[in-house]
């Protein structure tokens, strides 16, 4: 009986261990990949919030791509009334892994950096949370 009651309390703590360690919001509370495995992937936008509020695609938006690569390498292809423009960088956890910094290169040799907050990083999903000025701006990714 003794026995018993031991085992039970080993899997209640062990549940209660996992389920309390998310790194992110909004999970995964355990994953066999890798944070760079479950990353680098070609990311398409299925949902923008800003503020709370989800926002309708335009078609441009449902187009634009964000690439990273295991190397550090970042491509995006964002359009702009049907023109695609691609923009290279790199990409790199920061802060404990919970976020990502991506330094994109720019025209004039002086690259812009840009601190995204990771929300949720699954092999299927990618959330991602920004700040600009007072808004706050989610982006929510599946594999393209």
């Amino acid at each position: 009986m003794r026995k018993n009651s031991l085992i039970v309390m080993l899997l209640v703590a062990t549940f209660l261990f996992l389920t309390s360690c998310n790194k992110y919001e909004e999970g995964p509370s355990i994953s066999l990949r890798s944070k760079t495995e479950r990353l680098c992937n070609i990311w398409k936008p299925v949902k923008i919030l800003v503020n709370g509020s989800e926002t309708i695609l335009s078609s441009d938006q449902q187009k634009t791509t964000i690439e990273f690569q295991k190397d550090g390498d970042v491509f995006i292809t964002v359009y702009y009334l049907g023109i695609a423009v691609a923009q290279t960088g790199q990409w790199e956890f920061y802060d404990n892994s919970e976020k990502i910094i991506l330094t994109m290169n720019t025209d004039d040799d002086t690259p812009s950096k840009d601190t995204l907050k990771i929300l949720k990083l699954m092999e299927e999903e990618l959330w991602l949370k920004k700040e600009i000025n007072s808004d706050i701006l989610e982006y929510h990714f599946e594999p393209k």
